[in-house]
């Protein structure tokens, strides 16, 4: 497991080594939507109170459209699909930009990271690709951890079954999802060559996988019980999704870096 805490150490160093270069690559691109989408809701009379906390939103029931007089249905559906879609984009813009800096040093223009269409669009079909598989493994494994969860009376055990479900999952996107960097870098590569490739450390992923979320975990409580369900949660709370967001891209940028180009870890 020694290796699973130099990825981790590698990992860390590399996001919060580069966080100025970071944030020009990738902020702007992770939350410009999502905040266009909020200022339009807002203006429409969204009620931010009870936002800050987990589930507040839907404890309220303030994205009813009917509870805003300024929009309709019809038009709050298609201002979110085209947010998801504009997010899609724009994630996986940043997403490339993050690892062609971290393995071909290249720069963004200003705030942003270059622009690469076919890349861009690559990622985004080789995201969906492994989003189906994991959707297929998490279908296939819900009726085994249901039957687990029947079973289980204990509340510390269902919650350490779901954690293991879903580190899990985790776990097989970081196996295969090496085929992402591939992607950024306009390299060919299927799911049975990134498995394959990661084989050699799967073990040693769990490490850097269990603290990177148990340390959001922590976090996350942390600034809901600072913020006691405060609107302003929504701040310190997105900078960790940041964070994580890119904690996870180093890793599998790391693994691309390692088990694919034969590079050492500093």
């Amino acid at each position: 497991m020694d290796y699973g805490y130099r990825m981790l150490r590698h990992v860390v160093r590399q996001v919060f080594g580069n966080l100025g270069q970071a944030a020009r690559l990738t902020l702007l691109l992770t939350f410009l939507p999502m905040a266009l989408m909020l200022l339009y809701f807002l203006n429409a009379g969204l009620d931010m109170s009870g936002m800050g906390s987990m589930g507040g939103m839907q404890n309220t029931g303030t994205m009813d459209p009917a509870t805003m007089p300024n929009v309709n249905a019809g038009t709050a559906f298609l201002v979110v699909l085209a947010g998801i879609v504009v997010s899609a984009v724009t994630y996986c813009w940043a997403a490339v930009g993050w690892h062609r800096f971290i393995l071909l040093e290249e720069y963004g223009n200003g705030i942003l990271p270059q622009w690469h269409g076919p890349l861009v669009m690559s990622y985004i079909g080789r995201a969906i690709l492994i989003g189906i598989v994991v959707f297929l493994i998490a279908l296939l494994s819900m009726f085994a951890l249901g039957m687990v969860m029947f079973a289980v009376r204990s509340m510390v055990l269902l919650t350490l079954v779901a954690a293991a479900w879903t580190m899990g999952l985790s776990w097989v996107i970081t196996r295969i999802g090496l085929i992402l960097p591939a992607a950024a870098l306009g390299r060919p590569m299927t799911i049975r060559e990134s498995w394959e490739a990661t084989k050699p450390v799967s073990g040693d992923l769990l490490v850097p996988l269990f603290f990177i979320a148990v340390a959001v975990t922590v976090a996350n409580q942390i600034v809901a019980a600072l913020f006691a369900g405060s609107a302003l949660a929504m701040i310190p709370l997105a900078i960790l999704y940041w964070l994580q967001v890119l904690l996870n891209l180093s890793l599998m940028t790391t693994l691309f870096g390692t088990q694919i180009e034969g590079r050492q870890l500093s």
